[in-house]
């Protein structure tokens, strides 16, 4: 199964979910759909993300002491 097709079964499953008031599984279901989403994205990007996440979140400690 292609990335287009998991991307839009997650995001029905997560929407059925919501519907039902299953927050749990509908938590679950968005997640899916974000590794998948992410999977699909360069990994060059992904680590850019990621340290910028991480350098914002080492200014935000280091206020808080």
């Amino acid at each position: 199964m292609d990335a287009a097709k998991r991307l839009e079964e997650a995001a029905a499953n997560a929407k059925r979910a919501e519907g039902q008031g299953d927050a749990g599984l509908a938590a679950a279901e968005w997640r899916r759909y974000r590794l998948i989403k992410d999977a699909t994205r360069d990994p060059d990007e992904l680590l850019s993300e990621g340290v910028g996440i991480s350098q914002i979140a080492v200014e935000l400690a280091s206020q808080s002491r």
